[in-house]
């Protein structure tokens, strides 16, 4: 470095030619790095219309009145932990959401069929929430219900049971 480059800063050039400077004062130069930071962040990664509009179905179609289910199981967690005792891949996913009153239990296939249960058994609108809208599906009188065809990318689920004392319930978004 020249000793004019030490009273001024110093200036650097990054893979892509742009020149850029570092100020000699610390606060100076941790704001030029973050300014850096997120010119790259701006540059580099751009937000997609389709993440945005996932985001923005995500706060659209979840109510302030349903209770948020947490996912407390997940077989593709537990892939890596049984891909040494078996030979063969996994052929499904199941999952399980819980809230205070209702548990959700799911199983999609391969070929993308869900198999679900509400526990404890009862009637419910269970809503499948995709980026296409929503498709609404009735549980048997034991709580099941199935899905032919999931649709691709991210999804969640609502389940409204038909007592009303039962709070609806809702899942986070999973991509399956």
């Amino acid at each position: 470095m020249k000793p004019d480059d030490e009273a001024a800063g110093a200036r650097d050039t990054d893979d892509a030619g742009a020149t850029f400077e570092w100020p000699d004062a610390p606060g100076a130069a941790r704001e030029a790095a973050l300014g850096r930071l997120a010119s790259l962040r701006v540059e580099e990664d751009p937000t997609t219309a389709g993440v945005l509009g996932s985001e923005l179905a995500g706060i659209v179609l979840r109510s302030v009145d349903d209770e948020l289910a947490s996912l407390v199981y997940d077989s593709n967690v537990d892939l890596d932990l049984f891909r040494s005792v078996r030979a063969e891949a996994a052929t499904s996913r199941q999952m399980t959401f819980e809230a205070r009153e209702l548990v959700l239990e799911l199983e999609v296939s391969a070929t993308r069929h869900l198999v679900g249960q509400v526990v404890p058994p009862q009637t419910a609108v269970v809503e499948l929430r995709h980026r296409g809208g929503t498709m609404p599906f009735e549980t048997d009188g034991l709580g099941c219900f199935d899905v032919a065809k999931l649709p691709e990318g991210p999804v969640s689920f609502r389940c409204r049971p038909s007592d009303p004392a039962v709070q609806a319930v809702a899942t986070s978004w999973i991509t399956l």
